[in-house]
C-alpha cells in the first residue's frame, strides 16, 4: 500500500511539473529550469520504484485507489498554485514539495528494505518441506576434520519445499538423516515497532543433519538457498542495495537507540529423511513463523 502511494505521488509530481512547464511558458528561466529538474526526478524516482516494487507490489483494489488518490490530490493541486504576482508563491511551493520529500523517500526506502522479508507479527505458515521419499544415489567426494579424505556413494533424499499454497519454491536431492531450514530475524526498537513496523524474518537455507553425533562428524554436509518466490521476490538490482542499507543500518546505531536493528538466526527443527531403521520417509511438514522465530505446525 505505501509503495503504491508513493508511484502515485511520484508520477504526479513529475506529471505536475511538466504541466506547469506548458501552462506557465513565460516564467523565468531559473524557474523553468527547476520544473525540468523536478520533472526529471520525480519520474526517475517513479521509474525506480517501478522496477523494484513490480516483483512483488500486488495491485489489489486498495492499492490502486491509494495510488489514484495520491496522484489525484498531486494533480489537482494544480488548481490551487498562486499566481506569479504572489511574492511568495515559488516558497511556498518549494516548502510543500520539501514535506512531500520528507515522507516519501523514507516511506519507499523502509518499504523496499522491508521487501523479501516476511512480518514477524503473529503465527503464519511461511513455509512447506516435502519429503517426498524418493531417493537416488550421489558419489560423493569430502574431507572429515582431522581424516583422510573419502569417497562413497550416498543415498539422497528428494525434499520439495513449498510456498503455503503448495507451489514449489525450491527442490534439492539431499543425503543424510534429517533435514531443517535456517532463517534471520531483523529485531527492530520498541520505538519502531510502535510506529507500524514489525520485526522481520528472512528465509536463508536448508540443510541436512545427521541422528548421531559420530555420522554428524564423519559424513559430509550440504545445504541448498531458499529464494525468495511470489511476493517475497525483489528486483536483482535491488538486493545488493537493500544488503548494503540494512547492514549499514545494523551497525550505524548503537543498543538502545530509537532506529535500533539487530539480525539474529533462528533454525527450525530437524525433519526425518529415514526412519530408524534407517528406511526412506515420507511426510508433509510445516512451518510457521511466531515472533520467537520457526517452529513446526
Amino acid at each position: 500500500m505505501t509503495a503504491a502511494i508513493a508511484l502515485g505521488a511520484f508520477l504526479g509530481l513529475g506529471l505536475r511539473a511538466l504541466i506547469l512547464l506548458v501552462l506557465d511558458r513565460l516564467a523565468g528561466g531559473l524557474t523553468t529550469l527547476i520544473r525540468i529538474l523536478a520533472a526529471i526526478f520525480y519520474l526517475g524516482a517513479f521509474w525506480l520504484l517501478s522496477i523494484f516494487s513490480r516483483p512483488w507490489l500486488v495491485w489489489t483494489s486498495t492499492s490502486i485507489f491509494g495510488a489514484v488518490i495520491a496522484l489525484g490530490l498531486v494533480l489537482g493541486s494544480l488548481g490551487f498554485v498562486r499566481s506569479r504576482d504572489a511574492p511568495h508563491g515559488a516558497w511556498g511551493a518549494g516548502v510543500v514539495h520539501l514535506l512531500l520529500l520528507l515522507l516519501l523517500v523514507p516511506a519507499s526506502l523502509v518499504t523496499l528494505v522491508a521487501a523479501s522479508f516476511l512480518s514477524l507479527v503473529e503465527d503464519q505458515p511461511v513455509l512447506l518441506v516435502d519429503v517426498t521419499g524418493e531417493t537416488g544415489t550421489q558419489n560423493v567426494h569430502w574431507g572429515p576434520p582431522d581424516s583422510p579424505p573419502r569417497e562413497e556413494v550416498l543415498v539422497t533424499h528428494r525434499v520439495v519445499f513449498r510456498a503455503p499454497d503448495g507451489s514449489p519454491v525450491a527442490e534439492a536431492w539431499l543425503y543424510g538423516d534429517e533435514v531443517a531450514v535456517k532463517g534471520r530475524v531483523l529485531r527492530l526498537s520498541p520505538w519502531l515497532n510502535a510506529s507500524g513496523l514489525p520485526n522481520l524474518f528472512e528465509l536463508l537455507f536448508a540443510h541436512n543433519g545427521y541422528k548421531t553425533a559420530e555420522r554428524h562428524n564423519t559424513y559430509p554436509h550440504e545445504a541448498i538457498p531458499l529464494p525468495p518466490e511470489g511476493p517475497l521476490t525483489v528486483h536483482t538490482w535491488w538486493r545488493p542495495v537493500q544488503a548494503r542499507i540494512l547492514e549499514s543500518w545494523e551497525h550505524g546505531f548503537p543498543e538502545g537507540s530509537g532506529w535500533a536493528v539487530r539480525s539474529v538466526t533462528t533454525e527450525s527443527t530437524f525433519f526425518p529423511l529415514v526412519d530408524a531403521s534407517g528406511l526412506p520417509t515420507k511426510g508433509l511438514y510445516r512451518l510457521v513463523l511466531t515472533p520467537g522465530g520457526l517452529t513446526a505446525g
